[in-house]
């Protein structure tokens, strides 16, 4: 970053050849690049090379730059034949008029929000115009749906905050356009109905997120038939029986399970299932009622965060682990101060190591939740097929609350 110094030697600065003086330009941010363009007529011609060198892929913030119409038309204009991707929240109307004012022909990537203005379909027509060739569309406001077809490449669509967003229009996109990417969470069960798409608009869909009513209604009846989906996203208010319906509903083998909802583990495992990684989060009980029914038959990997796990719960969970190569426990609540890991016994059955990651965990009293920070894990014996790693389980959690990836 250039200081104040910096730029106040600018003869030297500016004798620099081109460059040079673009790769160190490119260092700087926006606001400070355009304050630039209006101190000396050289920075104002290596501008748009520099932005055109370092900016395929451009995410703006009118509300927070404050970037006047010039200084947009000026950058949206240096960059209109070079952008691939998009994302711009715009401050007022005028915003949208200076984008729509230029044609990106490489830009398959567009998503965008409002601030004091809402879009809707009257306006789609100048976007289709400044976009011919987009794939990824996520759009804000009151639109219908309807002209949306006329994006011709159209493959990865989010109408979740598209208040007026009708069914019908989301049948005839379907049809019309190779969807592979849908996100949902916007219809009510009484705008559903008994509709039932198109198989053949959503069987190439390797992406969906949506509410669980949607997921019921429209797509469950043939979700066997979505081979092509790699990753499934509930959102909104979500049950465990459900998610356990939608796991034998896919019939497919699964890569990894995360879930992020109040629950049990008894109402969503089932025998049926085949998963290779379960990552469980938020305050889900395994304790003494549920430990019969716990399945973790072929699961790889298990992670628990911010569980409620009783003795007896854990206990049952170990004693289940016969394939299961890593068991992480981090920020859990347990109802014990110490506990005994008898590896001669877990090693019963097993053909691989079982690593146990434990990290930062919660002591959970009577009426309150107190910190400790060393539960004491005691370690009776030893056998080559079990591990304890005193250490935090090294593993990413989504924010959804639920998460599907299929192999």
């Amino acid at each position: 970053m250039l200081g104040s110094s910096a730029l106040d030697d600018r003869p030297g600065l500016l004798c620099l050849p081109d460059d040079v003086l673009i790769f160190i330009v490119g260092h700087l941010d926006l606001q400070t690049q355009l304050r630039l363009t209006h101190v000396h007529l050289r920075f104002l011609e290596v501008m748009p090379h520099v932005w055109r060198s370092h900016n395929k892929s451009v995410n703006l913030s009118l509300i927070e730059l404050h970037l006047d119409d010039e200084d947009l038309c000026f950058f949206l204009g240096s960059t209109q034949r070079t952008l691939n991707s998009l994302r711009i929240k715009m401050e007022r109307r005028s915003n949208f008029d200076v984008l729509t004012n230029y044609v990106f022909p490489k830009l398959n990537d567009f998503r965008f929000s409002t601030n004091s203005f809402t879009l809707n379909d009257s306006d789609l027509a100048k976007m289709i115009r400044s976009f011919p060739n987009l794939k990824t569309f996520s759009p804000h406001g009151r639109f219908t749906g309807e002209g949306m077809t006329g994006f011709q490449s159209l493959e990865n669509l989010t109408v979740s905050y598209c208040s007026n967003f009708e069914i019908s229009s989301l049948i005839h996109i379907l049809k019309s356009r190779n969807i592979k990417s849908l996100k949902l969470g916007l219809f009510h069960t009484i705008q559903l109905g008994y509709i039932c798409l198109p198989l053949e608009g959503i069987q190439n869909l390797e992406m969906l997120e949506c509410d669980m009513e949607e997921m019921r209604i429209l797509f469950l009846p043939n979700f066997e038939k979505l081979t092509h989906l790699k990753q499934l996203f509930l959102c909104g208010q979500v049950y465990g029986p459900f998610v356990g319906a939608v796991l034998e509903y896919a019939k497919r083998s699964i890569k990894t399970v995360e879930i992020n909802i109040y629950g049990e583990l008894n109402e969503i495992l089932s025998p049926n299932v085949q998963i290779e990684i379960l990552k469980v989060a938020k305050i889900l009980h395994v304790n003494r009622e549920s430990r019969s029914l716990l399945n973790f038959d072929k699961i790889k990997e298990i992670y628990f965060k911010n569980c409620a796990i009783d003795e007896i719960g854990l206990k049952q969970i170990i004693r289940s682990l016969k394939t299961t190569e890593i068991l992480g426990l981090s920020d859990c609540k347990f109802d014990f101060k110490e506990f005994t890991f008898f590896p001669l016994e877990i090693a019963k059955g097993r053909h691989k190591t079982l690593h146990i990651f434990s990290g930062p965990n919660l002591v959970c009293n009577e009426d309150e939740y107190v910190p400790i920070t060393n539960i004491i894990w005691i370690v009776e014996g030893e056998h080559p097929y079990f591990k304890l790693h005193m250490e935090h389980p090294i593993i990413s959690h989504g924010s959804e609350p639920v998460s599907i990836y299929f192999d």
